[in-house]
This record gives C-alpha cells, sequence and structure tokens, in this order.
C-alpha cells in the first residue's frame, strides 16, 4: 500500500531525480580547475615555458620529510589531488555511459557495435572499482560500508 503524496512532496521527488548532462559536465569543469589551480600553485619560477613540474615532497620544506607539519601538508595535498584527479575521470566516464545509454535506449542495445559494448563495460568496471576502493577505506575507517542500491536494479551487472 502507499502513502498518497501531494502536489509538492511529489514535485520535489521529481526534482530530485532530475539531472542533466550540462550540469555533470560542469562540475566536472570546476574540478579540473580546482586540478589546475592546485598545479599551478607549485609552479617553477626557473621554468621557462611556466609548466607544471611532478610536485615532490622537497617543495613543501624541512628536507628528508624531517619537518613533521610539511610531511603532513604534502601529504594531504596529493591525496586532495588524487581525489580529485579520480572524480574527474569517474565524471568523464559518467558523461561518457550517459551518452552510450542515451543513444542505446534509442536505437537499442542490439544495435550497438561491440566495441560501444566494450567501452560501456570498462567504465562499468572501472565505476565498480572505484566504489569498491571507497568501501574499503571506509572499512578501514572504522565507518560502516554504505547500505542502499549497489547500481543495478536485481543486483545485476553490465554484460
Amino acid at each position: 500500500m502507499q502513502a498518497p503524496m501531494d502536489g509538492l512532496a511529489a514535485g520535489m521527488r521529481t526534482q530530485a531525480v532530475k539531472y542533466s548532462a550540462d550540469s555533470i559536465s560542469e562540475f566536472k569543469t570546476e574540478v579540473d580547475k580546482l586540478i589546475d589551480s592546485l598545479d599551478g600553485t607549485m609552479k617553477v619560477a626557473a621554468d621557462p615555458n611556466g609548466t607544471v613540474s611532478a610536485v615532490d615532497r622537497s617543495k613543501f620544506g624541512g628536507g628528508g620529510a624531517a619537518w613533521a607539519e610539511a610531511q603532513s601538508a604534502y601529504a594531504s595535498y596529493s591525496k586532495v589531488r588524487q581525489s580529485l584527479v579520480d572524480l574527474s575521470k569517474l565524471l568523464k566516464d559518467c558523461l561518457e555511459g550517459l551518452g552510450i545509454a542515451v543513444l542505446a535506449s534509442q536505437e537499442g542495445i542490439e544495435t550497438m557495435d561491440e566495441d560501444i559494448k566494450l567501452k560501456m563495460r570498462g567504465i562499468y568496471e572501472r565505476t565498480k572499482d572505484a566504489h569498491d576502493k571507497s568501501e574499503q577505506q571506509k572499512t578501514e575507517q572504522g565507518n560502516p560500508p554504505a547500505t542502499g542500491s549497489e547500481g543495478t536494479s536485481g543486483g545485476g551487472t553490465f554484460q
């Protein structure tokens, strides 16, 4: 038995489900800007091209990890930057998967080329790996894993 929903609650629920590729794309652009900004803070002044060199521990001072605060700042920088890079890759996959799913919904999965199906499987695997890695980190930190949907209804997989 379902409880009746008034118009406002139904509208809010519909709004919560809506999303667009444009908003995902804009969010990805902002994440990429953050990565560029982080990289820009580490430019080497002597570099005539202004290109970003690899950020290593020495750029945070206190050579040889002798300064604990510098080591902590470097570890935080590296973790945040890597998380942003990973998020950017997942958003790229999301946009590509969304495009493939829209085409498949219009033309049918049966008409898709094998290379497109392989691309979608790759997106699925990368997303699943990122989810599993996140759940493992939560468990290691003593946080309970997320409950709820595993992505596909019925617990199926993309094949």
